[in-house]
């Protein structure tokens, strides 16, 4: 059987039960976070974590350096939310987060940056020549400027509303239509 606490003076109840918290919508689920419900904040990260990976995914390049930029963003997150009782747009502040996460990183990384060499692709595989065109593609996402790449990866990757992506990278609608 799966606990529910009884309603706690603050007037609300901290819910416990995994299946049931993974109903609550986001605004719930910050509301029993704020209230000290751990559960809770496990419900946010497990409904959340999968497409944030992606997205730092695509833009990092590296899916060692996108888990480490998830985990310093739910870290982050978690300690914002039991701090703070400021309102929030759970899933576009959590993208914020994320996306400046990646960027510290970007900027780090271009730091350390050193230049590539060229690899011939004579005679080589058609499906090597495929993934080489696929890699000269991703260097291609890669080289738009951030603000570019993080409309698309969202817009098409994560299937969000131009809204959505304007508040996530900080910008006016408008502009989002045009980086798409």
């Amino acid at each position: 059987m799966e606990a529910v606490s009884l309603p706690r003076s603050s007037g609300g109840m901290q819910v416990r039960s995994p299946r049931l918290l993974a109903t609550f919508s986001d605004e719930r689920l910050v509301a029993q976070v704020r209230r000290g419900n751990e559960a809770a904040f496990e419900a946010v990260y497990d409904r959340h974590h999968r497409g944030i990976l992606a997205f730092c995914r695509h833009m990092l390049g590296s899916q060692v350096e996108a888990e480490d930029a998830v985990q310093q963003t739910f870290v982050s997150a978690y300690g914002d939310l039991v701090s703070s009782d400021k309102p929030i747009k759970l899933k576009a502040w959590l993208y914020t987060i994320a996306r400046n996460r990646c960027l510290s990183t970007l900027r780090s990384c271009h730091e350390q940056a050193t230049e590539l060499v060229d690899v011939p692709t004579a005679g080589l595989s058609d499906a090597v020549l495929e993934r080489d065109e696929l890699r000269r593609l991703l260097a291609d996402v890669a080289a738009l400027p951030w603000d570019q790449r993080a409309a698309l990866v969202l817009a098409e990757l994560r299937d969000l509303s131009h809204a959505e992506i304007a508040e996530i990278v900080g910008c006016h609608v408008l502009k989002v239509k045009s980086l798409v």
